[in-house]
């Protein structure tokens, strides 16, 4: 049988391969015992999914058989972005979600993720648990469960709207382009944003399980027509949503395509300047230094966890953050749901231009003149498991007090392998937890080193 294991973010494998309606069944069945357990059952689910193939179809088979097992659930009567089943969560106080989405992967790929009472990805401990209790014994249920569709969209617009000042970004008459890269963000995103007074052009907004032949991701290399559109129109921004909409593409009025990594920062300087708000800057270890010296200039704590932002939403839920993200395209704020949140990522990107009366790059440059600057890149390795296996080794074998040439000055393994060199250069070797690559993360101060460090991992990987 297949072998059922969650990775950073739920369960992912390729439809009709290993994600079947028969693995899903036994993964359901753990969740029931997972909520027996916790004696959570008596409380309803929310189901979700975003537009994959065959994602409605498990929405009603999920019901269905959770209802065979006397739990209730509230199916969404469409696709629904990830942050959207987070706070349904919350709003309604139920025992959990389960949500059928890949996120960003490739159209032939599916997922399961699951969301306990507290609206987060469900943390390392409860994965596990639920990993323990597939294909054991689940006793029946006396009395069946219901379920009944809900239409959570007004609801969550109207949060979006305590969080966005709706009549500042009126004022500012924006035109902003919107890709929703074919996924659940339409209806949302552009809704809200109309709400705001802004006139929005929209492309890929009709559902499609292929999402136009590649991965749903709002990447500057899958986001070529919504560059070329901004670059060449009058708009003041591009911004696009990934397939479940918990991740975010920012395009400035020129078609400059901004790196996750400074919508972070845009964010922070935001929140804190624009909107006199304070708290704990938290991000995870591949994430750039750039926000601890925000976190620094703002006399705010800075706060280090691990890739996945099941380790940053609960820091969400205990209050006092300004921002939480990931250099994935995640983020969440302060008083928001404790999962990623790309739709509210752009709705506040909107909110800095309206405010500021600025282009991103002018901001940019504020930012700079304020902090300094960095340069950073990412390289994602896609390798065969006995390579992966030997890179791996190696850095685990390798020296922690000095390599590629370099004195480490600090030597993190909280999550892959990260080495430190100095205040702004970094290194990060880990493998990913929801496909099979490995990823290579570098910082530095300027152009010019962080090319020569890059060129030194390189070679050091022999790649």
């Amino acid at each position: 049988m297949t072998k059922i294991k969650f990775g950073t973010a739920g369960w992912r494998a390729i439809l009709s391969d290993e994600f079947t309606f028969a693995n899903v069944r036994r993964v359901l069945n753990a969740i029931v015992l997972y909520l027996r357990e916790k004696r959570l059952d008596k409380k309803p689910v929310v189901i979700g999914s975003d537009t994959r193939f065959m994602s409605d179809n498990f929405r009603r088979f999920t019901a269905e058989h959770l209802a065979d097992y006397g739990i209730d659930s509230l199916i969404t009567n469409r696709d629904c972005p990830t942050p959207v089943i987070s706070f349904i969560i919350r709003d309604k106080s139920l025992a959990g979600g389960i949500n059928y989405t890949a996120s960003h992967n490739p159209p032939e790929y599916q997922g399961i993720k699951f969301s306990p009472d507290n609206g987060a990805l469900a943390n390392n401990d409860t994965t596990k648990l639920i990993e323990s209790l597939i294909d054991k014994p689940v006793d029946p249920s006396e009395i069946k469960g219901r379920f009944c569709e809900i239409n959570p969209i007004e609801n969550y617009l109207k949060e979006l709207e305590k969080l966005i000042d709706l009549e500042t970004v009126k004022k500012a008459n924006l035109k902003i382009a919107y890709d929703a890269l074919y996924g659940t963000g339409r209806g949302y995103l552009d809704e809200i944003l109309k709400r705001a007074g802004v006139e929005v052009t929209m492309l890929h907004e009709i559902p499609n399980p292929l999402f136009g032949g590649s991965r749903p991701e709002p990447s500057e290399e899958n986001l070529e027509e919504l560059i070329s559109m901004v670059k060449n129109g009058p708009f003041n921004l591009g911004l696009s949503t990934d397939g479940d909409a918990d991740r975010f593409g920012v395009v400035d009025s020129d078609g400059t395509f901004f790196i996750a990594n400074k919508v972070l920062c845009f964010v922070a300087w935001h929140l804190s300047k624009n909107k006199n708000k304070t708290g704990r800057i938290v991000r995870n270890v591949s994430t750039t230094c750039m926000l601890d010296r925000i976190a620094k200039y703002l006399g705010v704590e800075l706060v280090e966890v691990p890739v996945g932002f099941k380790n940053i939403g609960p820091y969400i839920i205990e209050g006092d953050v300004l921002v939480g993200g990931e250099e994935s395209a995640g983020l969440s704020i302060g008083g928001h749901v404790p999962d990623k949140d790309g739709i509210l990522a752009c709705a506040l990107m909107a909110e800095l231009v309206a405010m500021e009366g600025k282009s991103l790059k002018e901001i940019w440059k504020d930012i700079v003149a304020a902090v300094g600057d960095v340069w950073n890149d990412r390289v994602d390795l896609e390798l065969t498991q006995e390579k992966k296996e030997q890179l791996l080794e190696k850095f685990e074998n390798a020296s922690k007090e000095n390599i590629l040439g370099r004195k480490v000055e600090k030597f993190n393994g909280i999550d892959g392998y990260k080495f430190t060199f100095g205040p702004s250069d970094w290194i990060l070797v880990r493998p990913s937890g929801t496909e099979p690559i490995v990823r290579c993360y570098m910082e530095s101060d300027t152009p010019e080193n962080g090319e020569k460090l890059k060129a030194d991992l390189m070679e050091f990987l022999e790649v």
